[in-house]
């Protein structure tokens, strides 16, 4: 906003801050231009429109004391100039709209020093300057342009909704967005809609900032947790641009940033397992929080009792025996904090020991293993022998058969053959046991 002042006097009007600091610069504002009594204007320095709706201009003003009087007993008339204060007049409170450039009507009280007005419909070609100008209808004595005027603009795109979040969001705890949209048309405002996961509950309600111009708000109202980190949510503003009419919408995001206590912390080691005496072992704290750990403090177990050993997330040990046991880290941030499970380190030579009933054990079975092995290896040898010479013998009794019984028949056949007698002829091949001559001397 600014303070339009056509003299020396000093006034100041400001617009950043809360509410309240908006009434008390308001009440500045009006207190000196009662101290002062001088002419000057109270309007937003720029304003946007948007196509096809109407658009509301706030507007106060101050006057000199001396024609506080002149203004109580006339019929005052506000107009609106573009450009200049030589411009054309495109809107007269005591015009009809058939008249009238810019059609509209004149909200504001002007007895009361408020020249607010809507305009029905901004469009194309109408960006500029507008000067307002003050007359008291019946005298000449009440006439001012009041410098150097409000700069409207417009767009046939209306303006993203804006997504905060009121306050800091902690999981576990009721949180509150605030989804906020231009209203430059106050009897027709957008409508938001939001889309997310985040259920709860909606409040929607039409404001009037600072600077007068008016804003639609919805605040969504909803128990924070951890899904909901990271998570997008999107508010929808739509505007009707006449009753009845067509409709435009934009959209505005905004991702979740949710506050949380350290979780899932852990001991990592490196090397892991068993450590031989004198090696160097790094333990390493891992956690995961929002805002992230601020710091890591480390602890031994001795006996059930954790007892402090170091701060930082590495934890670095030359192992000796005494290093051996169970150790443990806590994670700590702004919203809490959290400790790990207890993580073993032990000695490579107390392992051994501990191992060894069940190396022994093992060695043992591996022994009567190959034994077994062993065993039968030598006795699937022997019968393979046996069964070859039992082949073997079978074979040569076999051969000794036939060849005799060939060589028997053989013999006496040629014998027989060769000892035959034949009629008529003396042997000279006789039998030497006589059978043959006596057979000859039985003969008659």
């Amino acid at each position: 906003s600014k303070c339009i002042i056509q003299s020396q006097c000093f006034c100041i009007v400001t617009v950043e801050g809360t509410s309240t600091t908006s009434q008390i610069a308001f009440t500045i504002f009006l207190l000196k231009g009662a101290l002062c009594q001088q002419w000057s204007l109270w309007t937003p320095q720029s304003i946007v429109a948007v196509g096809g709706s109407c658009l509301m201009v706030p507007c106060r003003f101050q006057i000199p004391a001396e024609f506080d009087a002149t203004l109580n007993n006339c019929t005052p008339h506000g107009l609106w100039k573009k450009h200049s204060e030589w411009g054309n007049i495109v809107f007269h409170s005591a015009q009809t709209d058939a008249k009238n450039i810019i059609k509209g009507v004149m909200l504001g009280t002007l007895l009361n020093k408020n020249c607010t007005t809507i305009f029905n419909s901004f469009s194309a070609g109408y960006d500029d300057t507008y000067i307002f100008r003050l007359e008291c209808a019946g005298t000449n004595h009440l006439k001012y342009n009041f410098l150097p005027g409000v700069n409207i603009n417009h767009t046939d795109t209306p303006p993203r909704p804006q997504l905060i979040s009121m306050g800091n969001i902690m999981e576990g705890e009721w949180a509150r967005l605030s989804c906020s949209a231009p209203a430059p048309c106050p009897t027709l405002p957008p409508s938001l809609t939001w889309t997310s996961r985040l259920g709860g509950s909606v409040e929607s309600r039409l404001q009037e900032g600072i600077d007068g111009l008016m804003t639609m708000t919805s605040i969504l109202t909803f128990t924070a947790s951890l899904r909901h980190h990271g998570l997008m949510v999107k508010c929808a503003a739509c505007y009707t641009l006449q009753p009845g009419g067509t409709t435009k919408t934009t959209q505005g995001n905004l991702t979740l940033n949710v506050l949380y206590a350290p979780k899932n912390t852990v001991v990592l080691s490196n090397p892991t397992g068993p450590v031989p005496e004198g090696r160097a072992v790094t333990l390493t704290c891992q956690s995961d929080a929002n805002p992230p750990v601020e710091s890591y403090t480390w602890y031994k177990d001795i006996s059930g009792k954790e007892t402090w050993k170091a701060n930082g997330q590495t934890l670095v040990l030359l192992v000796s025996k005494a290093d051996s046991g169970l150790y443990l880290c806590e994670a700590h941030n702004q919203n809490g904090s959290q400790r790990s499970k207890a993580m073993p380190l032990e000695f490579e030579s107390d392992q051994f020991f501990k191992m060894a009933p069940y190396i022994i054990c093992g060695v043992m079975v591996l022994l009567y293993v190959l034994t077994i092995t062993v065993e039968v290896y030598k006795y699937k040898s022997l019968s393979r022998r046996l069964k070859q010479i039992e082949l073997s013998l079978s074979g040569k009794a076999d051969n000794t058969y036939t060849n005799l019984r060939i060589a028997s028949t053989s013999s006496d056949y040629d014998e027989l053959q060769m000892t035959r007698a034949v009629p008529g002829k003396s042997n000279s091949h006789e039998n030497p046991n006589g059978i043959g001559r006596g057979s000859e001397r039985a003969a008659p």
